[in-house]
């Protein structure tokens, strides 16, 4: 007897290469089965899952679930209550504030979340960040402590950081990640007031060469400077080679970081990115950004529109992920005997709002919508959403600002 199966969906699991109709059984907190026709009378509870999609628990590389002094709203609008099992908080505390990270979040959360440890010790006044500010030490000796939610080096490179202290933060990451074997996720994209310059490509260039094999970049498609393309269009040829030797390449759209002209000039000069995160805020307000709630099930439309499979956009939320932050043992696959993490959605017909950040909108025809979410065998429907028309993108008819 299991204690739950899902019925009639089509499991989708790029780790095991299944895209078919099968019942998926869970018994207590592992996967005990996928397998055509389980009987319904060998399940405790049994839940329908027909014209579905039944996937490894999506992953969100890139979220805020924390905002250090700030904290209000609840972790699991950007997880379990939006179809999310796994979020990675990308650099929302530091060494200082990493106890209390774990004192908000953890209690409350039903949510899997990691953390990417800030290389500045205090994230309290992110705005007022200075070169004195690093601390390779303390990050060390949280990552080394704290295994088990720290996960990477979170470091952010555009135009305040670059003419306060050159590259000297990135390098420190690098230093700090290099001593506890962890990743550095880069973000790029000049963020900020618009009257400041922007980065120097050279500046991208040596930036991104000093990063390793499994470091990830973030922001692949912002239309920022400071980027992925030089004034002209052209892709900057160290994002290439960053790419063939092994640095991953994440597309999070956050307030400003998705633009449809940018996204389709980087892939038509055959940069194809690793893996969709969100950079969701769900404590919006704090210095520049506002919005920020664009949630993973909805941004994954996006995906669609460029001309991704569904395979694709799973595997980018699932397997790829779990390979970056190193937990594909436990999370990104419906292997048997691996936690019950899993995500039902479906895929729904229609016309749909995809608005960038620089205002451009695209009616999509197809969006994803979170159905339940399954965390540790244990079954949570969808929460309340943070827009009005639900959790996928909102009806062509009822235009979004852009970032909403």
């Amino acid at each position: 007897m299991y204690d739950l199966v899902l019925k009639g969906g089509t499991v989708l699991d790029p780790s095991q290469g299944l895209n078919e109709k099968m019942d998926v059984a869970v018994t207590g907190d592992r996967i005990s089965l996928v397998a055509p026709l389980i009987s319904r009378t060998e399940g405790a509870r049994v839940v329908e899952a027909l014209g579905k999609y039944v996937t490894p628990g999506l992953i969100d590389i890139h979220a805020h679930v924390y905002d250090a002094g700030r904290s209000v709203n609840h972790p699991d609008t950007a997880g379990v209550r939006s179809g999310v099992t796994t979020v990675v908080d990308a650099g929302s505390a530091g060494p200082a504030n990493f106890q209390d990270f774990c004192d908000f979040v953890m209690p409350q959360a039903k949510t899997r979340v990691y953390c990417l440890l800030n290389i500045f010790r205090d994230r309290t006044n992110p705005l007022d960040t200075k070169e004195s500010d690093i601390d390779v030490d303390e990050v060390v000796r949280v990552a080394q402590e704290h295994p088990d939610i720290v996960k990477g080096v979170k470091v952010l490179v555009y135009t305040r950081m670059v003419h306060l202290m050159g590259l000297k933060h990135l390098e420190a990451a690098k230093d700090a990640a290099r001593q506890v074997g962890l990743p550095v996720m880069m973000h790029m994209g000049d963020i900020g007031p618009k009257d400041q310059p922007p980065t120097p490509t050279e500046v991208i260039g040596r930036a991104l060469s000093i990063l390793d094999a499994g470091d990830i970049v973030t922001h692949l498609f912002t239309p920022l400077t400071g980027a992925a393309l030089d004034p002209e269009g052209g892709l900057l040829p160290e994002i290439r080679d960053a790419q063939d030797r092994g640095v991953l390449f994440d597309t999070s759209y956050g307030d400003f970081n998705f633009g449809w002209e940018r996204a389709e000039r980087v892939l038509a000069q055959g940069i194809i990115p690793d893996m969709i995160g969100t950079d969701i805020e769900v404590h919006p307000g704090a210095g520049y950004r506002t919005v920020s709630t664009r949630g993973l099930m909805e941004y994954a439309s996006f995906f669609l529109e460029l001309g991704f499979s569904l395979e694709d956009i799973v595997r980018m939320s699932t397997l790829s992920p779990s390979k970056a932050i190193d937990i594909e043992d436990r999370s990104g696959s419906l292997a048997v005997g691996r936690e019950a993490d899993l995500s039902v959605f479906e895929v729904v017909e229609g016309q749909w709002d995809l608005s960038d950040a620089t205002g451009v909108s695209r009616t999509g025809t197809r969006a994803l919508v979170p159905i339940l979410t399954v965390r540790e065998g244990q079954i949570i429907e969808p929460g309340e959403a943070p827009h009005s028309w639900g959790w996928g993108p909102p009806p062509a008819e009822t235009p979004a600002r852009a970032g909403v």
